[in-house]
């Protein structure tokens, strides 16, 4: 019993060394790496990828009860507002170009956040998870405007802090 035992701790011994060179060698990596990695906002529900930091935009909106603007993904002064919905809930919302989000229902325009544009609510295209809006311009309506995402931060993963986590088996805690 007790062999069983020095030797699983010989083995936690020998896993933490080896968790310790990887995460060394990932930090070297990322920190000499070209400016050609793309980092992505992930599904917090699944991990899917669902938007490039660089497809992030600025789109503010005076229904906006606070606007903030923060770095995200690498992406300095994304534009963070503070959204109410009628069911008095809040959202803290970014908005992006285009997302790997699949549509879901009809487009409203009534209660929409930005005029001109309706809205349609958006769910990661893997697991079914709400992660924003899809807003388009009103139908028939000669806009200059394009089609554009917004996506609820809390229910969004930095991409690089989920590939920072480290997973560890409960056998292994103390």
């Amino acid at each position: 019993m007790a062999d069983d035992k020095s030797v699983r701790n010989q083995l936690l011994a020998v896993c933490l060394v080896l968790l310790y060179v990887l995460d060394v060698r990932i930090c070297f990596c990322e920190e000499n790496a070209s400016d050609e990695f793309e980092e992505y906002l992930l599904c917090r529900q699944c991990g899917l990828e669902i938007a490039k930091a660089s497809d992030l935009n600025k789109r503010p909106s005076r229904a906006a009860h606070r606007q903030r603007n923060d770095t995200i993904a690498g992406v300095d002064g994304v534009l963070i507002q503070l959204f109410k919905n009628p069911q008095e809930n809040f959202f803290e919302v970014i908005t992006a170009e285009t997302a790997n989000v699949q549509q879901h229902g009809q487009p409203y325009r009534q209660d929409t956040w930005w005029p001109g544009f309706s809205w349609r609510i958006s769910i990661c295209p893997r697991c079914g998870f709400h992660l924003g809006w899809f807003y388009e311009p009103f139908a028939g309506q000669q806009a200059e405007e394009q089609t554009f995402v917004g996506l609820i931060l809390d229910n969004l993963l930095y991409q690089k802090y989920a590939d920072n986590l480290l997973v560890v088996p409960k056998s292994y805690r103390s």
